[in-house]
Parts: C-alpha cells; sequence; structure tokens
C-alpha cells in the first residue's frame, strides 16, 4: 500500500509541474508531493530498520526435559558447554523424552540467550520464551505489510529449570565423574557400600530425597574439582 501512495505522490507532482499553470499553485502542490513522497520513503526505512507500527509480543512454552545421563542413575544430568570466543553462552545437552535414545543439544545463535536457574520438585523443563515483531494495526499491516515482516523473530531467551533432584555439569565433568566417585581405600569402600545401601533404601520410600542426596554428593565433588 506504501508503494502505491508513493507512486501516487509521484504522479501528482509530475502532473502539476505538467498541467498547472498558475506558479505559486504548482509550486506549492509540488512541494506537497515531494514533502509525502520523502516522508513514505522515511516510514519505509524506519518500519524495516526500526520496526515503525510494530510492537513485540511474546509466547511462552514449557516443556519437561529428561536426564542426558543413563537410566540407571538416581539423579538428573542436565550437561551444558561453553560456546564462542568468550563462552557466555552454552550449548545444552538433554533427553527431549523419557524413551529418547539420544540426547537432544541445544545451541545458541546470535538471536538465542539462555540460562539456568534452580527451582523446587522433581522434575526439569525447558522453558522458551519467542520474541516477534507484529503490527500494532491493521492500518500499519495495510501499509508496510509488503515487506512480508509481520511475526518477524526478535529473540529466543531460554530458560533451563533444574530441581535439586538434578546436577548440571560440563560434558568433561561428567567423563571424570566415575574416577572422582571410586573409593581407593578400603575404609572408603565401606563407607560407599554402607552409603549405597542407605541409598537403596531410602529410594525405595522416597526416591526423590534419595535423589536429592545423591545429588547433593556429586555437587560436593564437583565443586571440590574448581
Amino acid at each position: 500500500m506504501i508503494i502505491l501512495i508513493m507512486a501516487i505522490f509521484a504522479i501528482l507532482a509530475f502532473w502539476a509541474n505538467m498541467v498547472m499553470k498558475r506558479p505559486i499553485l504548482r509550486y506549492l502542490v509540488t512541494i506537497i508531493m515531494f514533502a509525502g513522497l520523502i516522508a513514505s520513503v522515511v516510514a519505509i526505512v524506519a518500519n524495516m530498520h526500526d520496526h515503525y507500527g510494530m510492537k513485540t509480543e511474546t509466547t511462552t512454552v514449557k516443556k519437561e526435559i529428561y536426564s542426558a545421563g543413563p537410566a540407571e542413575q538416581t539423579f538428573g544430568v542436565l550437561l551444558y558447554q561453553g560456546v564462542g570466543s568468550d563462552g557466555k553462552e552454552n550449548a545444552y545437552i538433554y533427553k527431549s523424552s523419557a524413551t529418547a535414545s539420544r540426547v537432544t543439544v541445544s545451541k545458541p545463535d546470535l538471536k538465542t540467550s539462555s540460562h539456568q536457574v534452580s527451582v523446587s520438585g522433581n522434575k526439569a523443563y525447558r522453558i522458551v520464551k519467542t520474541t516477534r515483531y507484529v503490527y500494532k494495526t491493521d492500518l500499519y499491516r495495510l501499509l508496510f505489510g509488503i515487506a512480508d515482516n509481520n511475526h518477524q523473530l526478535k529473540n529466543y531467551h531460554i530458560v533451563y529449570q533444574v530441581p535439586d533432584t538434578w546436577v548440571a555439569m560440563t560434558p568433561e565433568q561428567a567423563k571424570a565423574l566415575p574416577a572422582k566417585m571410586t573409593p581407593k581405600s578400603a575404609e572408603e569402600k565401606a563407607a560407599m557400600a554402607m552409603q549405597q545401601q542407605q541409598l537403596a533404601a531410602l529410594a525405595k520410600t522416597d526416591p526423590d530425597k534419595a535423589a536429592s542426596l545423591q545429588a547433593q554428593q556429586v555437587k560436593k565433588i564437583l565443586n571440590n574439582q574448581k
């Protein structure tokens, strides 16, 4: 529609110069038409560059995620790996369903940011907030719709909600964890065996508590690695 308006302004300016005899009226109409033409160009640039006539609209999708660790493991695992030269963003690794045979790797891009937070409960979630540009009114959409930028993506923000029955760690930490948890002396082996028996008994009556205790133990080991 804005292109049609620009064409009308241009045609009227040409017509005024060619047809109108009175100089003052001809100049006045020509100036008004050129001003309208310039205003239309400015509006187009503002729409394309600064999303003039648009607003942001955010939708939120929350989905449960599942541990990247083995099924027999009592606590859940969310793996993350720093990416990019500054390492400010992470790629996250998890399973998208309880029966998934392969892990899902969620990688960031220039329009995606992410972080993790601790939550109560025993389930982990991935919350995706999608922000898009949409036209404020039908009039703006009619004027600038030719640009095909309605519902244009602005950004994604992803939040990983991790309960205390889960552990977030890097793949390197996960790889080194079995060796760190293996007892070395006879005393450590005996203490580990007793602890495992206690956790196994607790898991039958309160699996969340057992998972939380084991997760705390793993977190303590990981903190000692730093």
